[in-house]
């Protein structure tokens, strides 16, 4: 295992949670006359940034299977998505400042209220654009019902009529804030209470085009809204059938490919511990022990992983998971370690114990934005004072003296000193941290005693342990059938090397 050296709409109902780098759909939004405002623009979604690539496809698959199983796999990255966390939310895609892309979605969006302004104000006003206009906000209003809303649905195609809509215009008797009127009415009914203030907005508003405008902006957030709250309702189905229908999608997806476990295959196979076996092994029993124990410490080793490497094509859709899970481990090392050489850290009283916590909270908050042994240097000094203010408090509560100018320098000797991985202490926390998580990975839970040294840190380990079985578990679920099938390989083929 390597050190790590180097970088590594709130629903309508529904839950909010921001979160970051993710893959988009980019669509490319039109303002031509007489079209409409949404241009055929989907859904656009955020998925964790993580991919499942295969090797190149055998010459007799065509490129219709190929693009059958993409699809698939988009599907089962998307459901892993929804299964796996439990804020995953639909987010509108935002082009970059400045991109080629958001340029032209501003400047299409701005032709299409240009050419309804231009044609209302016209002598005689022109309707043309406003009934498409007003055919976008019905099928907006649409879009943000559930099936249940049938008496809800008759309403709005009766008030929203085009024909009649359309004669109104021929007679120029169009009345918009009429309509402008009841469609905000109807908004607030339905939005959430979260998005009362966004409604309420609207009707401050004077200049038609921008009432219009406004209205057609918030149906695209309560459209989203809509989908993150249906989410929310179906996750537990998905969540039970997740396991069969990622299965499924990946299997699709090796029939289409040369070898799509030929990184898995290189990954589990430095795991594989063949002391005292007797080659080759075929007792299932035996086989089924070996799985366990190599895949405990494949997954541990996702934990550190080496960037140089390929990542394995069965753990692809989880590796912003277990990086961001290394990284805590990583805090978690460094943090037990720095307590370890902090001074007073091994009092056994009150004041030792908040003394604890305290120095804890700190140190988390100093090391939030490090993740690898580079950034630690670098902020080591700024550390050893903390720790040396952090102290003096404590002896000034406890009417002691305060720490001279030697131990002060030995506290910033000792601190800095663990900048180095392979000093001892850190040696120490964080074999004994990874045999932790081992013994729960191979034992599937259960009740485990902290390691010595590390009991100020329980809570924290206790949440990286929980959160790693519970993305392992759902790995093995699916895959377990490779994993077993690969190693049984590798222990039979062994016997012929040998």
């Amino acid at each position: 295992m390597c050190d790590r050296e180097g970088p590594s709409g709130s629903g309508s109902q529904g839950g909010d949670k921001g979160e970051g780098k993710r893959s988009t759909s980019q669509p490319m939004p039109t303002g031509s006359r007489g079209s409409s405002y949404f241009a055929n623009e989907p859904l656009q979604f955020r998925v964790r940034g993580s991919t499942i690539t295969g090797a190149s496809p055998p010459k007799f698959v065509t490129l219709e299977d190929i693009m059958k199983a993409a699809h698939g796999m988009q599907n089962m990255a998307l459901a892993h998505e929804i299964a796996m966390d439990t804020d995953f939310k639909l987010e509108p895609f935002e082009p970059p400042d400045n991109s080629y892309q958001k340029l032209v979605k501003e400047t299409m969006h701005k032709a299409y209220f240009d050419i309804l302004r231009e044609q209302l104000n016209s002598d005689p006003p022109e309707y043309k654009q406003a009934l498409v206009l007003l055919e976008d906000v019905k099928q907006g209003l649409f879009s943000i019902l559930l099936p249940r809303h049938t008496r809800i649905r008759e309403m709005i195609e009766e008030v929203l009529d085009a024909d009649f809509i359309k004669q109104q215009a021929e007679n120029n008797s169009l009345d918009f804030h009429k309509y402008a009127h009841f469609v905000v009415d109807l908004m607030a009914k339905l939005a959430a209470p979260a998005r009362d203030e966004m409604i309420q907005n609207i009707s401050t508003l004077t200049d038609t085009v921008d009432i219009f405008r406004a209205i057609l902006e918030t149906l695209e957030v309560l459209k989203l809204d809509l989908a993150n709250t249906l989410i929310a309702m179906i996750r537990p189905h998905v969540q039970q059938e997740s396991v069969h229908y990622e299965r499924a999608k990946f299997d699709e997806m090796l029939q289409v490919t040369e070898d799509g476990l030929k990184h898995t295959r290189e990954w589990l196979q430095r795991h594989i511990n063949k002391t005292g076996l007797s080659i080759p092994v075929t007792d299932a029993t035996i086989i089924r022990n070996v799985t366990a124990q190599t895949l405990a410490k494949a997954y541990l080793e996702l934990l550190e992983w080496d960037g140089t490497r390929e990542y394995p094509e069965t753990v692809s859709l989880d590796a912003p998971r277990f990086s961001e899970l290394g990284t805590q481990v990583y805090h978690l090392v460094v943090i037990a370690s720095l307590m370890l050489v902090s001074p007073t850290c091994g009092t056994d009283n009150a004041a030792a114990a908040r003394h604890k916590q305290t120095l804890k909270d700190k140190l988390y908050i100093l090391l939030d934005n490090t993740a690898n042994d580079i950034e630690l240097k670098q902020i080591l000094p700024s550390v050893a004072e903390e720790i040396i203010l952090v102290t003096e408090q404590l002896l000034e509560s406890l009417h002691q003296d305060p720490l001279t100018t030697d131990m002060k320098e030995l506290i910033r000797t000792q601190v800095i000193s663990l900048r180095d991985p392979e000093h001892r202490v850190r040696q120490i926390v964080r074999q004994r941290v990874l045999e932790f998580l081992e013994v729960i990975l191979i034992c599937a839970g259960g009740s485990r005693q902290v390691p010595v040294g590390l009991s100020a840190l329980s809570r924290e380990l206790t949440t990286v342990s929980g959160t790693l079985l519970r993305y392992v578990m759902h790995n093995k679920a699916v895959f377990t059938k490779h994993y077993l099938d690969i190693i049984a390989e590798e222990l039979k083929l062994r016997v012929n090397g040998d």
